[in-house]
C-alpha cells in the first residue's frame, strides 16, 4: 500500500520589482514579504523577496538565479524565516538568469550599506568586477555554486560528482528492471546554459554510460529549471516515445515536472519500471518519494531545504563575526529515497 504524507504546501509570496532592483527606503532598509513554502511561481525579471528584522544588527543582500524553481523557492522560504528570527535586515531578490540584471543587483546592495551579499552568480566571470567593487567597500561576499576571485568564502559542489551521484542511481534502477534486449528509453532534464549545470549533466552520463551501458537508449536531452517547462517537455517527448520512462534531471523543477506528467499518464499507478532521478531534496520531490510516485531518488545536498538554509546563515553568521573558516567550502551531498526518506521529510512538517 502506498503510503501517503500529508503536508500542507503553501505559496511563495514574491514581490516583483522594475529591472530586478530591491525597494529600498532612504536608508537601505528593506520593505517586510514574508514568502512560504513548497510552491513555484512566475516571477518576472527582479523577482523580490524582503525582509526586516526588528534590531537589524547585521543587513544582508541575497541574488539569486532564479526563484522560479522549487528548489530555490523553498530555500528563500526558510531564509526568510530564519534571518526574521535573528532580527536582520535582509533583502532577497531574483536575477532571472541575467548577469546584467545580477550586477544592477550587487551594485543596489553596495550602495544601501549592505554588510554581507550573497550571490549565486548568473555568470561568475561577469560578476568578478562588481563582486570586487563590494569588497573594496568593505562589504562581505559570499559565492553560491562557483569559485570565485573577489570573494570571502566560496559555497560550492563538486557538480561532476553530484552528476555522477545522480546518474549511478539511474543506472542501478535501469539495470534492475532493463537489460540489453529491454532498453530503458531515458530522457535527461539539463540546462547547459549554467556552467555548473552542465558539469552535472556530463556526471549523469558519465555514471550512465560506465554503469548501465548497453542498456538504455538515451531518446531525448531538454533544458528545463521549473516544473511547468519540464512537464511540457515530459509530455511532448512520451508523444514521440511512448515507452520512455526512464528521467534523470540536473534539478528538482525537472524532476517534479517529470514526476507530474507521469502521474499524468498512468492516473497516479505508476509502474515499477518508471522512474525519475535528481538533485535538491524539494519538498514535493520528498513527498514523490514517500508516496512511492515516479520520483524515486534525489541528491540532497545538506538533506533538505531548511538544512540548506540553515547552514547558509550559520556561514553569514561566521563571516559577519569574523570567525575563520576555509575559503572554499564544499558541500556534502545526501542520497535520499524510499528507505530513509522519512529522516528528511521531517524538516518539511
Amino acid at each position: 500500500m502506498k503510503k501517503v504524507v500529508s503536508i500542507m504546501l503553501c505559496v511563495v509570496l514574491l514581490t516583483v520589482v522594475m529591472a530586478g532592483c530591491a525597494q529600498t527606503n532612504a536608508d537601505g532598509d528593506a520593505a517586510t514579504a514574508a514568502p512560504e513554502a513548497g510552491d513555484t511561481t512566475e516571477a518576472a525579471t527582479g523577482a523580490t523577496v524582503e525582509g526586516t528584522g526588528e534590531d537589524r544588527p547585521f543587513r544582508v543582500g541575497i541574488s539569486l538565479q532564479t526563484l522560479e524553481n522549487p528548489y530555490w523557492n523553498g530555500l528563500a522560504y526558510h531564509l526568510t524565516n530564519i534571518m526574521t528570527e535573528k532580527g536582520w535586515d535582509f533583502t532577497i531578490v531574483s536575477c532571472e538568469d541575467s548577469a546584467a540584471v545580477q550586477i544592477g543587483q550587487i551594485e543596489n546592495f553596495i550602495a544601501a550599506g549592505k554588510d554581507l551579499i550573497l550571490a549565486h552568480p548568473a555568470d561568475p566571470f561577469g560578476l568578478e568586477a562588481v563582486a570586487g567593487q563590494a569588497r573594496e567597500a568593505g562589504v562581505l561576499v559570499m559565492i553560491w555554486d562557483d569559485l570565485m576571485e573577489n570573494s570571502d568564502l566560496n559555497w560550492v559542489l563538486d557538480n561532476t560528482l553530484l552528476g555522477y551521484e545522480i546518474g549511478a542511481a539511474t543506472a542501478e534502477f535501469i539495470n534492475e528492471h532493463y537489460s540489453a534486449d529491454n532498453r530503458a528509453q531515458v530522457t535527461i532534464i539539463n540546462y547547459p546554459a549554467t556552467p555548473v549545470l552542465l558539469e552535472r549533466e556530463e556526471g549523469i552520463l558519465q555514471a550512465l554510460y560506465e554503469i548501465a551501458e548497453g542498456n538504455f537508449d538515451i531518446v531525448a536531452r531538454q533544458p528545463a529549471l521549473d516544473t511547468a517547462t519540464a512537464m511540457a517537455h515530459i509530455e511532448t517527448i512520451r508523444q514521440a516515445h511512448p515507452d520512455m520512462r526512464v528521467v534523470a534531471s540536473i534539478g528538482g523543477g525537472g524532476c517534479t515536472g517529470a514526476n507530474e506528467a507521469f502521474m499524468a499518464a498512468t492516473g497516479g499507478d505508476i509502474p515499477a519500471d518508471m522512474g525519475v532521478f535528481s538533485a535538491d531534496a524539494t519538498e514535493q520531490q520528498l513527498i514523490a518519494i514517500a508516496n512511492e510516485q515516479a520520483t524515486r531518488v534525489s541528491v540532497g545536498f545538506e538533506g533538505s531545504s531548511r538544512r540548506t538554509a540553515e547552514a547558509v546563515v550559520d556561514l553569514f553568521d561566521d563571516l559577519l563575526n569574523g570567525r575563520e573558516n576555509p575559503r572554499d567550502i564544499v558541500r556534502m551531498k545526501t542520497r535520499i529515497d524510499i528507505n530513509n526518506v522519512t529522516d528528511y521529510i521531517v524538516d518539511y512538517q
